[in-house]
């Protein structure tokens, strides 16, 4: 199987109130540095008896877009750092595109809990003010790979055996 990387180079960060919103909703990986969901496995002990000593088994993991981005204040409405801190605590849509140019139907969609990032830092040096947050999803996202050309051509053929 040849190698094939995923290059993030044209990437799009939508948010809406709602997932039907995110067609329209408001984009803003021109502000955005990195953006990453990592899941975090929980354990599920089991105690010990007299038996067996004490186990753990992995249980659900659990999900969360880490994400970095330059300070917008001054951007109309806030920006990207206006908007977490105006929707902090809710549980709002994202729709995470990591190269929507050369892979565009690949992509995350999923319902986060919003906390904002950081207002102020390092003065002096000219440097941007970069802001951190971790968005935990409220359920796993749903995440959309890459349509392979031999199954969308199974696919095909499957439909037109169906419909003749």
């Amino acid at each position: 199987m040849p190698r094939t990387v995923l290059v993030m180079t044209n990437p799009t960060l939508k948010v809406a109130d709602t997932e039907a919103g995110l067609a329209a909703g408001t984009a803003y990986e021109c502000q955005i540095t990195s953006a990453a969901i990592n899941t975090t496995v929980a354990f599920n002990t089991i105690p010990a008896t007299g038996c067996a000593g004490a186990s753990q088994s992995p249980g659900a993991p659990s999900y969360q877009l880490d994400i970095a981005w330059l300070q917008d204040w001054t951007a109309a409405g806030g920006g990207l750092s206006g908007w977490a801190w105006e929707n902090k605590g809710k549980a709002m849509w994202v729709e995470l595109v990591p190269d929507a140019l050369n892979a565009p139907t690949v992509k995350a969609v999923g319902q986060v809990y919003v906390t904002p990032g950081q207002f102020g830092g390092t003065f002096g040096d000219g440097s941007a003010g970069p802001a951190t947050a971790t968005w935990p999803y409220v359920n796993e996202p749903t995440i959309t790979p890459a349509v392979v050309a031999a199954d969308a051509d199974a696919a095909e053929a499957e439909a037109e055996l169906a419909n003749a």
